[in-house]
């Protein structure tokens, strides 16, 4: 126990020693604009600032990274799992002494005010209690507070789950306060930002967690919770070069813009993202092979590696403290004017382009995934079906053109492309995703575990339990597909999924799960069980008709024609870039949605009867065998 201690301490100072370097450097420049004569806040403020959000994001990443590691990779009964949880404790109370730091600086900033100056207790409770970012921050102090006792109590892996979940829910409130929350005519990132910080902290608190925990660990487990660990940081290492991108580009919007204090530090943070990545190299392809053969040596080229990898995860901590509190360029310069939009034309689904951070990862992974999946399954003799493995490319792929093309730009103003937009999710894509049978692939290529701990085909059976049960009977996602349409149009989240990130995230997942769920009942089983029958699924089919048909009504019928106490907002927004408002109108998206279902619809039917007269023909077949064996014998 006291050597972990030693090595936390160690741990720590690694990463906020290089973090306050890197932080100093590149904030420096800032600091002293800050430092002008309207600013009355002080040196305190200005510094204290970044500073206590590199606390807040280190200590922040050790709880989530420790959480995340004790059930991913250890098992409940070994210490190294209660040293886990105990570290994760540990953490997350220094998480809530940063948090609550930062929420008193964070007010003073705001009121320009200098530290503990007269009337600014009383002030500050009110900042707590009416503004919104106050309330975030009090709310980022309660969701640690009640990780730090979680962490301490939790034994059992099913609680270090809910803890691990509300310790990433947890960083939101930091994402809302940030520049990601948008306002105006300022963009939204909210999730990109909760993404990178998501996968940030389990890289870095992986990281550290395996360090502190080595000597807890007998020397054949040190091989398999390393191996673990890089595999939860190469998904991380994925998700913060598609999240990091994205956001960057966004914060310097041109080339030149690189030569700003904030461009200069984007540079600097991807030379170091650059040289994680090869550190990460040099883990998958030499240690992990040197602690399976020699386990002494290795685990010691383990440690050495690994902190000089923290090293560069504290600099680069530090460097995104300072961007925190850095305008970026496209502010300063543009203050974020809003895109001049141009009539849809033909050209547009070729050139016009919002990437989405939440789907372009999903469908970049899915695809990548599935294949390495067929190749797992050709390497060991076993064969898979090229047309499943072209219908789920295919299927990606138009995900990722809806969600991130012309229908992600034009949703925002035109009702017709958002009904467009989620009909694809709805009815068109899960057409493509459904027959290629990913989960059917995931369970033949994902070994299960037999340590206790939880791991790929372990979290797809627990998650996909509930679904698949619902899936048993068709009429139950028809109802749920009825649900969701109820909440994509008869509630604030049609507005909301056309005006923020965290909203259009919600409204394509509620989409195309509820879609994928819906086919995947019209596909059933080869059973012979009542629900498993023709009737039950043309019901369904019928039911969603007209399903779509009252919504398709609804959406066509003129919202000036009605009373003002029945006129139904269907506008997404009042100005419309276009000088035609017929753009804007919701009679053509009454017509998209009512093509889109009666083409898909049909498409579902059609696949019914041919499915259903295959096995028709197989079980005649099989019965015709069975009479000739029959005859045969003597």
């Amino acid at each position: 126990m006291n050597k972990s201690r030693t090595m936390a301490v160690a741990v720590a100072a690694v990463v906020l020693g290089s973090g306050l370097i890197a932080l100093v450097i590149s904030y420096y420049a800032e600091a002293g604009a800050d430092a002008g004569s309207l600013n009355r806040t002080g040196p305190a403020v200005a510094w204290g600032l970044p500073i206590a959000k590199l606390v807040f994001n280190a200590s922040a990443a050790c709880t989530v990274g420790a959480l995340v590691l004790a059930l991913f990779a250890l098992r409940p009964k070994e210490k190294a799992f209660r040293l886990a949880l105990d570290l994760a404790g540990l953490s997350a109370a220094v998480w809530t002494a940063a948090a609550s730091v930062m929420s008193l600086l964070t007010f003073h900033s705001l009121a320009n005010l200098a530290l503990f100056s007269d009337g600014s207790g009383g002030a500050f409770v009110s900042f707590l209690a009416d503004v919104d970012a106050g309330r975030r921050g009090a709310l980022t102090i309660l969701t640690a507070a009640a990780v730090t006792c979680l962490s301490f109590a939790a034994r059992r892996q099913r609680y270090v789950a809910f803890t691990a979940a509300l310790a990433l829910a947890g960083l939101f409130p930091l994402a809302l306060n940030s520049h990601a929350a948008g306002g105006g005519s300022h963009p939204d990132s909210t999730v990109t930002v909760v993404m990178h910080m998501g996968a940030a902290a389990v890289w870095l608190g992986g990281l550290a967690a395996v360090v502190i925990l080595r000597r807890a660990l007998s020397p054949d487990r040190v091989a398999t919770v390393v191996r673990r660990y890089s595999t939860l940081a190469l998904g991380a290492f994925v998700a913060l070069a598609v999240t990091g991108s994205l956001a960057a580009w966004a914060g310097v919007g041109s080339l030149e813009a690189l030569a700003s204090p904030y461009g200069t530090t984007i540079a600097a943070k991807c030379v170091a993202f650059l040289v994680l990545g090869l550190i990460g190299a040099l883990h998958r392809r030499w240690v992990i092979r040197r602690l399976d053969g020699n386990p002494a040596g290795g685990a010691l080229m383990f440690t050495v590696l690994a902190v000089a990898e923290l090293a560069v995860m504290g600099a680069a901590s530090g460097m995104a403290a300072a961007l925190a509190r850095t305008p970026p360029p496209a502010v300063t310069r543009t203050g974020f004017s809003l895109e001049t939009l141009r009539l849809p034309s033909l050209v547009d689904p070729f050139t016009s382009w919002k990437p989405d951070p939440l789907w372009t990862l999903v469908c970049g992974s899915a695809v990548f995934l599935y294949l390495a999946g067929t190749r797992r399954l050709r390497q060991q003799g076993r064969t898979w079906p090229h047309c499943r493995s072209i219908l789920w490319v295919l299927g990606m792929a138009l995900l990722f053109t809806v969600t991130s093309g012309v229908l992600r730009v034009q949703q925002e103003f035109l009702i017709s492309a958002h009904v467009l937009t989620q009909m694809a999710l709805m009815t068109v894509i899960p057409l493509l995703l459904v027959p290629a049978s990913p989960l059917t692939l995931a369970s033949q290529v994902i070994p299960r575990r037999t340590d206790g701990t939880v791991g790929g085909a372990e979290v797809l059976r627990l998650a996909l339990r509930p679904f698949l049960a619902a899936t048993a009977t068709p009429y139950v996602p028809a109802v749920g597909l009825a649900a969701v349409l109820t909440v994509l149009y008869y509630t604030p989240l049609l507005e909301y999924s056309s005006r923020t990130q965290l909203g259009y995230g919600a409204m394509s997942v509620l989409a195309l799960l509820s879609g994928c769920l819906f086919i995947a009942s019209l596909a059933g089983s080869s059973g012979d069980s009542p629900a498993s029958g023709l009737a039950p699924r043309f019901l369904s089919i019928g039911g969603a008709a007209v399903l779509y048909a009252i919504h398709g009504w609804a959406l066509s019928q003129q919202p000036d024609q009605q009373p003002d106490s029945r006129k139904q907002e269907w506008l997404i927004t009042v100005g419309q870039p276009w000088d035609l408002s017929v753009m804007a109108a919701p009679e053509p998206a009454g017509a998209a949605m009512w093509i889109l279902a009666a083409g898909t619809l049909g498409v579902a039917g059609l696949t019914v009867l041919l499915q259903a007269r295959s096995r028709a023909v197989a079980r005649h077949g099989r019965r015709h065998a069975i009479d000739r064996a029959r005859e045969l014998v003597p």
